[in-house]
Protein backbone atom coordinates (compact mmCIF):
# COMPACT_ATOMS: atom_id res chain seq x y z
CA UNK A 1 0.00 0.00 0.00
CA UNK A 2 1.51 3.62 -1.08
CA UNK A 3 1.67 5.86 2.07
CA UNK A 4 1.91 8.70 -1.16
CA UNK A 5 -0.91 11.41 -0.23
CA UNK A 6 -2.14 12.57 -3.11
CA UNK A 7 -2.78 16.68 -4.11
CA UNK A 8 -6.31 17.13 -4.91
CA UNK A 9 -6.04 17.33 -8.77
CA UNK A 10 -4.90 13.52 -8.42
CA UNK A 11 -7.79 12.68 -6.69
CA UNK A 12 -10.05 10.08 -8.80
CA UNK A 13 -13.92 10.95 -8.85
CA UNK A 14 -15.52 7.87 -7.51
CA UNK A 15 -19.08 7.72 -7.35
CA UNK A 16 -19.63 7.92 -11.23
CA UNK A 17 -22.49 5.46 -12.54
CA UNK A 18 -21.51 2.88 -15.32
CA UNK A 19 -21.92 3.67 -18.62
CA UNK A 20 -19.38 6.67 -20.86
CA UNK A 21 -18.18 9.67 -19.13
CA UNK A 22 -15.93 12.87 -19.76
CA UNK A 23 -11.97 12.41 -18.69
CA UNK A 24 -12.61 15.34 -16.28
CA UNK A 25 -15.63 13.68 -14.69
CA UNK A 26 -12.99 11.68 -13.17
CA UNK A 27 -10.52 14.03 -12.62
CA UNK A 28 -11.87 17.59 -12.58
CA UNK A 29 -8.66 19.13 -11.55
CA UNK A 30 -6.42 17.12 -13.77
CA UNK A 31 -4.69 20.32 -15.53
CA UNK A 32 -2.84 20.70 -12.31
CA UNK A 33 -1.18 17.79 -13.19
CA UNK A 34 2.80 18.11 -13.77
CA UNK A 35 1.99 14.80 -15.89
CA UNK A 36 0.05 16.30 -18.47
CA UNK A 37 3.53 18.09 -19.15
CA UNK A 38 5.05 15.14 -20.25
CA UNK A 39 1.85 13.49 -22.45
CA UNK A 40 1.21 17.15 -24.47
CA UNK A 41 2.96 16.86 -27.54
CA UNK A 42 3.63 19.44 -30.66
CA UNK A 43 0.06 19.21 -32.89
CA UNK A 44 -2.08 17.75 -30.36
CA UNK A 45 -3.65 20.20 -28.12
CA UNK A 46 -4.13 19.21 -25.08
CA UNK A 47 -7.38 21.01 -24.37
CA UNK A 48 -9.37 19.43 -27.14
CA UNK A 49 -7.72 16.02 -25.89
CA UNK A 50 -8.60 16.22 -22.36
CA UNK A 51 -12.67 17.85 -24.13
CA UNK A 52 -12.61 14.64 -26.40
CA UNK A 53 -11.20 12.07 -23.47
CA UNK A 54 -14.17 9.63 -22.50
CA UNK A 55 -13.85 6.80 -20.14
CA UNK A 56 -16.53 4.18 -20.01
CA UNK A 57 -16.96 2.23 -17.00
CA UNK A 58 -18.06 -1.06 -17.24
CA UNK A 59 -18.72 -4.29 -14.95
CA UNK A 60 -15.97 -7.38 -15.99
CA UNK A 61 -12.68 -8.61 -15.11
CA UNK A 62 -9.36 -6.85 -15.14
CA UNK A 63 -8.31 -3.34 -14.80
CA UNK A 64 -8.41 -0.55 -17.65
CA UNK A 65 -7.51 0.16 -21.26
CA UNK A 66 -8.10 1.95 -24.51
CA UNK A 67 -10.51 0.82 -27.27
CA UNK A 68 -9.77 2.30 -29.90
CA UNK A 69 -12.80 1.54 -31.50
CA UNK A 70 -14.66 4.00 -29.12
CA UNK A 71 -12.37 5.82 -28.40
CA UNK A 72 -12.34 5.83 -24.80
CA UNK A 73 -10.81 4.59 -21.89
CA UNK A 74 -12.56 0.97 -20.78
CA UNK A 75 -12.54 1.22 -16.72
CA UNK A 76 -13.61 -2.04 -14.88
CA UNK A 77 -16.13 -1.08 -12.22
CA UNK A 78 -14.52 -3.31 -9.90
CA UNK A 79 -11.20 -1.46 -10.23
CA UNK A 80 -12.49 1.92 -10.19
CA UNK A 81 -14.00 1.40 -6.90
CA UNK A 82 -11.66 -0.77 -4.85
CA UNK A 83 -8.09 0.38 -6.70
CA UNK A 84 -5.42 1.72 -4.45
CA UNK A 85 -6.31 5.88 -5.20
CA UNK A 86 -2.37 6.09 -6.29
CA UNK A 87 -2.78 3.24 -8.61
CA UNK A 88 -5.97 4.20 -10.01
CA UNK A 89 -4.80 7.58 -10.86
CA UNK A 90 -1.25 7.01 -12.37
CA UNK A 91 -3.14 4.60 -15.15
CA UNK A 92 -5.77 6.89 -15.70
CA UNK A 93 -2.91 9.15 -16.68
CA UNK A 94 -1.02 6.56 -18.56
CA UNK A 95 -4.01 5.64 -19.95
CA UNK A 96 -4.74 9.44 -21.27
CA UNK A 97 -0.91 9.07 -22.98
CA UNK A 98 -2.45 6.29 -24.79
CA UNK A 99 -5.81 8.63 -26.15
CA UNK A 100 -3.13 11.11 -27.31
CA UNK A 101 -1.07 8.75 -28.87
CA UNK A 102 -4.59 7.45 -31.01
CA UNK A 103 -4.70 10.94 -32.09
CA UNK A 104 -1.15 11.00 -33.13
CA UNK A 105 -2.03 7.75 -35.64
CA UNK A 106 0.21 5.59 -33.26
CA UNK A 107 -0.95 1.67 -33.27
CA UNK A 108 -1.71 0.83 -29.26
CA UNK A 109 -1.94 -2.92 -30.20
CA UNK A 110 0.94 -3.49 -31.92
CA UNK A 111 1.79 -7.24 -31.23
CA UNK A 112 4.82 -7.19 -33.35
CA UNK A 113 6.64 -6.09 -30.22
CA UNK A 114 6.66 -7.53 -26.81
CA UNK A 115 4.63 -5.70 -24.36
CA UNK A 116 7.48 -4.29 -22.30
CA UNK A 117 9.50 -3.24 -25.07
CA UNK A 118 6.60 -1.36 -27.30
CA UNK A 119 7.22 2.32 -27.65
CA UNK A 120 3.41 3.08 -26.44
CA UNK A 121 3.69 1.46 -23.57
CA UNK A 122 6.91 2.50 -22.35
CA UNK A 123 5.88 5.78 -23.00
CA UNK A 124 2.60 5.18 -21.18
CA UNK A 125 4.39 4.42 -18.18
CA UNK A 126 6.79 6.38 -18.18
CA UNK A 127 4.05 9.32 -17.81
CA UNK A 128 3.18 7.36 -15.01
CA UNK A 129 6.15 6.67 -13.23
CA UNK A 130 7.71 9.87 -13.45
CA UNK A 131 4.29 11.37 -11.90
CA UNK A 132 4.72 8.73 -8.87
CA UNK A 133 8.04 9.74 -8.53
CA UNK A 134 7.36 13.09 -8.17
CA UNK A 135 4.23 12.40 -5.91
CA UNK A 136 6.74 10.77 -3.47
CA UNK A 137 6.72 6.96 -4.64
CA UNK A 138 10.01 4.69 -3.27
CA UNK A 139 11.39 2.56 -5.96
CA UNK A 140 9.43 -0.45 -4.19
CA UNK A 141 6.49 1.64 -4.63
CA UNK A 142 7.30 1.88 -8.49
CA UNK A 143 7.37 -1.71 -9.07
CA UNK A 144 4.67 -2.73 -6.91
CA UNK A 145 2.96 -0.50 -9.52
CA UNK A 146 4.45 -1.52 -12.24
CA UNK A 147 3.32 -5.41 -11.29
CA UNK A 148 0.69 -7.44 -12.84
CA UNK A 149 -0.60 -10.77 -13.58
CA UNK A 150 0.47 -10.45 -17.27
CA UNK A 151 4.34 -9.65 -16.66
CA UNK A 152 6.60 -11.95 -15.22
CA UNK A 153 9.57 -10.51 -12.90
CA UNK A 154 12.24 -9.93 -15.36
CA UNK A 155 9.88 -8.52 -17.87
CA UNK A 156 9.07 -5.82 -15.01
CA UNK A 157 12.63 -5.43 -14.63
CA UNK A 158 13.32 -5.04 -18.35
CA UNK A 159 10.21 -2.36 -18.24
CA UNK A 160 11.59 -0.62 -15.91
CA UNK A 161 15.05 -0.02 -17.56
CA UNK A 162 13.09 1.11 -20.53
CA UNK A 163 11.21 3.40 -18.90
CA UNK A 164 14.24 4.89 -17.09
CA UNK A 165 15.54 4.94 -20.78
CA UNK A 166 12.92 6.53 -22.10
CA UNK A 167 13.26 9.38 -19.25
CA UNK A 168 16.50 9.76 -19.44
CA UNK A 169 18.00 8.57 -16.38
Amino acid sequence: MSMVELPEYAQVVRTLPLGIHPYRSLLPRIEESRALRRIAKPGIALATLLDSARVKIKKGNGYLWVDVNIPAIILIDGYYRNANSVDLYLDLVHELTHLRQLCEGKDLWDHSLPYVDRPTEIEGYAVAVEEGLRLGMTEEEIIRHLSNPWLSASEIERLRKNIACFLGR
